[in-house]
């Protein structure tokens, strides 16, 4: 704050040829004090309602120049302090706003200002302390800002020489024609930036062009990759289910196999047992064979013993016949031999004949039974052997059933295996072909990989691209916008100190400040008050706010507000000097407060 207040009082010393001031560790440390001091003692230059203040403290000054070995001068302004009217007409502070640097450094600007170009009613003592004339030239100066606790800024300007060690260690001050030189610098940065925004608006739009491709190329790539993927995917499908059915046929080849290995052996169990069989019908024809033969022989055995027995029965019945006969005869004789008692010889005959028939006919008998055994033996074996015959035959049949149930499975077992054959030759030229097809399907979700990291790449470049551009643009927008924030921080505060700066107007028309000035060049527009360059610079208030006001306005003179005093010290003179009201002092706005 110091070289900004240095600087100011320099240029201003340059136009008017005095020497330049200093900032050196001694002059901040001598500022500080005397702040410090005002601060411990609660010293209220101005006051709390403007009239009551205590102006300089002139004992404080004196004690700090002479522990210090200078002598000093100061310049008292109000600047972040403001007082207003409250309803009774009283003047009272307002609160002090959160402070900026920019605001402190407009503060101390507008109070300097003030001090060099409006100070006649303190007989221009403010001015020419800080010009360093007349008697307010401390040969060698060095300078110190502070502001105290009720935010009044505090010039503190001390001599500086060798003995008192004020100008040792100067601070390089900043250089005019350097900030300058700086500003046009920004300023020709600025068009440059300009330019080059103009430019980066163009690769702005170029980019967003080469991005809007890129995406459009990358969509495309993405689109063309998930084509490739999805058909990757029906491709690996098809060569899953390929395979799939390769190991299914193969697993019925080798099934078909076991299978036609198991007909194989049943069609040889089935063979071995068939020529068992078949040898076994064979041995059993036979035995009916020669059992039918043995029949033929019992048949014609039987048939011989039954003509036997037929005869035998015949020679019986003819014996039984001769024997009634004879019996009849025997009776006829027996009749006779009763009547002749002869022929027993004939009767011996005829018994021995009967006996020898009845032998005879009981021999044939048992000829007839052993036979009739023989036959029903024959017939019983026959019929076993028809049995046996009708079983072998059975087992025959099934097993020939067997066999051809065996040759159909072998049969469809060998068509199975060639159709399992086929299904592989098949499912394998199907794996060939989804292979193939697998393998273009990978160079194509490569070649499409590739393609989207060139577009990616690209979209990269252009998106750095756009970055660098919208950050530049948003870089100058950010200027346009502090440029336009301080333009119309400038205005509101104009407007704000023109609100709360106030004027009279006589009734010849004249324009009178608070200090009761009048103000040449100036009109009022309703209650507003321009100045000679149409500048809206304060309020038209109804009633005089100010005695200097009113006196002016009743063309009467009075000063009321401490003026610029003189002390002398160690044979040098000393002005302290206390800023007046007003706010070109920076003591801020005077008016009555609006209830809204």
């Amino acid at each position: 704050m110091s070289l900004f207040v240095a600087d100011l009082i320099n240029q201003i010393r340059q136009q008017f040829g005095t020497q330049k001031t200093i900032i050196t560790p001694k002059s901040l440390e001598y500022a500080n004090k005397i702040v410090a001091g005002y601060n411990e003692e609660n010293w209220d230059a101005f006051g709390e309602h403007m009239t009551d203040g205590k102006s300089h403290d002139d004992n404080l000054i004196d004690k700090v120049d002479n522990n210090m070995h200078t002598s000093g001068l100061e310049n008292l302004g109000g600047s972040l302090q403001a007082w207003t009217w409250d309803d009774d007409g009283n003047l009272y502070k307002l609160p002090i706003e959160k402070q900026t640097m920019d605001s402190m450094k407009n503060s101390i600007y507008e109070t300097i200002l003030a001090m060099m170009f409006d100070d006649a009613y303190s007989g221009w003592g403010h001015a020419q302390t800080f010009i360093g004339y007349g008697v307010y030239n401390l040969g060698k100066t060095s300078v110190g800002v502070d502001f105290d606790k009720f935010g009044y800024s505090h010039f503190e300007l001390a001599s500086a020489y060798n003995q008192n060690g004020f100008d040792s260690n100067p601070y390089t001050l900043p250089s005019t024609s350097e900030l300058t030189s700086q500003l046009n610098q920004a300023k020709s940065d600025l068009e440059k930036s300009k330019a080059n925004l103009a430019q980066t608006n163009n690769d702005l739009s170029e980019t967003q062009n080469v991005l809007v491709n890129a995406t459009s190329t990358q969509t495309n790539a993405k689109q063309a990759l998930n084509t490739a993927q999805t058909d990757l995917a029906n491709k690996r499908t098809v060569l899953n289910n390929a395979k799939k059915s390769v190991a299914d046929a193969q697993n019925k080849l080798a099934s078909d196999k076991q299978v036609q290995q198991q007909a194989q052996i049943n069609l040889q169990a089935v063979t071995a047992d068939l020529a068992t069989k078949q040898e076994n019908v064979e041995k059993a024809q036979q035995a009916v064979q020669v059992a039918e033969n043995n029949q033929r022989v019992a048949q014609d055995e039987v048939t011989v013993a039954t003509n036997n027995v037929n005869q035998a029965q015949q020679a019986v019945q003819t014996a039984q016949d001769n024997l009634n006969q004879t019996q009849n005869d025997l009776n006829k004789l027996n009749q006779q031999l009763a009547e002749l008692q002869q022929a027993p010889e004939l009767l011996v005959q005829a018994k021995q004949q009967l006996a020898d028939a009845q032998s005879n006919l009981q021999t044939a008998n048992d000829n007839l039974v052993a036979k009739k055994n023989e036959l029903n033996k024959a017939t019983a074996d026959l019929a076993d052997l028809k049995t046996q015959l009708a079983t072998n035959q059975e087992n025959l049949t099934k097993a020939l059933a067997n066999l051809a149930q065996a040759k159909s499975g072998l049969d469809q077992a060998n068509k199975n295996l060639e159709i399992a054959k086929e299904n592989v030759e098949k499912a394998q030229q199907a794996y060939d072909e989804a292979k193939s097809n697998n393998d273009v399907a990978q160079k194509d979700l490569e070649d499409a990989k590739n393609s989207l990291a060139q577009v990616q790449e690209k979209q990269s470049q252009a998106q750095s691209a756009y970055d660098k551009a919208m950050k530049a643009y948003n870089d100058y927008l950010k200027a346009q916008q502090a440029v336009k924030d301080a333009e119309e921080k400038a205005k509101a505060q104009a407007q704000a100190k023109a609100e709360h700066t106030y004027f009279a107007q006589t009734a010849n028309g004249k324009v009178v400040d608070e200090k009761g000035h009048i103000m040449v060049g100036y009109s009022v527009k309703g209650n507003q008050v321009f100045d000679a360059q149409s500048k809206l610079v304060g309020t038209l208030a109804q009633t005089s706010t100010t005695r200097r006001m009113v006196n002016t306005v009743k063309q009467e003179n009075a000063k009321t507000l401490p003026q610029t005093g003189d002390k002398q010290n160690n044979n040098t003179t000393v002005g302290a000097i206390l800023v007046g009201l007003g706010s070109l002092l920076g003591l801020g706005a005077l008016g009555k407060r609006k209830e809204d």
